[in-house]
């Protein structure tokens, strides 16, 4: 056999060959990845095939390595067939008269490792901000504004981007881009001109909505993963109407007391297409907790 070294006379390999072997039984050569979840090759066999430090037993052990070492490394971490629950925290971005603050869950099934369908639901929490009150005090405008409440949708989710970024050049942290379309409901409530007046009335709405995103894998999980994204929701509102106001008849500004009725003032209210854009964190976990790869390096 190639690498076989040949026995001395009387059969005794020599206190060479014993101590070579000795040596290749204890060791261990590391042909794993950096995230150590890799096993071990062991040198024994080496050892047993006689391998005595000479000029065939290196030619044979660089060939064994070689079979290990590879360019293109499988991914770290796969997700087919596995369900993946995943928190999210955000906050709104577009809208300069009101700040939402987010809150949710998204719960997908992997048909593969790059395709998802799923479901998620959003709270929002939503106020006015300092510039909603600073127009209104100095400018003496009455701003038009809606608050979202809640959103439920539908998704599908594609990952077209697989990479790896090396960590000050000491581990590799793999990561993935992705894209996600969806639709489903929202429900939004206007927040009222004069507050103390009016009650506000809410809309339920058909929306649509588009993620980009990315997840990031930590270094020995097969379950958890971060991830980043925006998602811009498109639906179409209904705002306060124009002529709610405080002060009706011909010494007024023109307002009518019929829309001091919410059912009245969403019946009159005027419609526009409306976006609502938030910036997340999510923490992804998986179950299965675990996973088997089913092809050869």
């Amino acid at each position: 056999m190639e690498g076989d070294a040949a026995p001395a006379e009387g059969g005794d390999k020599g206190e060479g060959g014993e101590a070579g072997a000795e040596a290749g039984a204890e060791a261990g050569v590391d042909v794993g990845g950096l995230f150590g979840d890799e096993k071990k090759k062991d040198t024994t066999e080496s050892s047993e095939k006689g391998d005595t430090g000479g000029a065939d037993s290196e030619a044979q052990q660089l060939k064994e390595d070689k079979a290990f070492i590879t360019v293109v490394q499988r991914q770290r971490f796969l997700k087919k067939k596995r369900f993946d629950i995943q928190p999210q925290f955000g906050i709104t971005a577009n809208d300069p008269f009101v700040r939402h603050y987010v809150v949710g869950a998204e719960f997908n099934y992997w048909l593969s490792n790059r395709m998802a369908v799923g479901i998620t639901g959003t709270g929002f929490f939503g106020n006015k901000t300092s510039r909603y009150s600073n127009i209104r005090a100095q400018e003496g405008l009455l701003l038009t504004a809606n608050k979202t409440l809640w959103q439920a949708s539908a998704n599908f989710l594609y990952n077209p981007i697989y990479g790896k970024i090396s960590v000050f050049n000491r581990a590799l942290m793999h990561w993935e881009a992705y894209i996600q379309v969806g639709g489903g409901v929202i429900q939004t409530q206007v927040i009222p001109r004069f507050e103390a007046l009016h009650e506000p009335f809410r809309t339920i709405a058909p929306q649509g909505n588009f993620t980009i995103g990315s997840r990031y894998y930590i270094p020995s999980s097969d379950f958890v993963s971060f991830n980043i994204g925006v998602r811009t929701w498109i639906f179409p509102d209904k705002l306060e109407p124009a002529q709610r106001g405080p002060s009706t008849g011909v010494d007024g500004l023109g307002d009518l007391a019929n829309l001091d009725d919410p059912k009245e003032a969403k019946a009159n209210a005027q419609s526009a297409l409306s976006f609502n854009t938030v910036f997340f964190l999510g923490v992804s976990f998986y179950f299965p907790t675990s996973f088997e790869y089913t092809t050869r390096r």
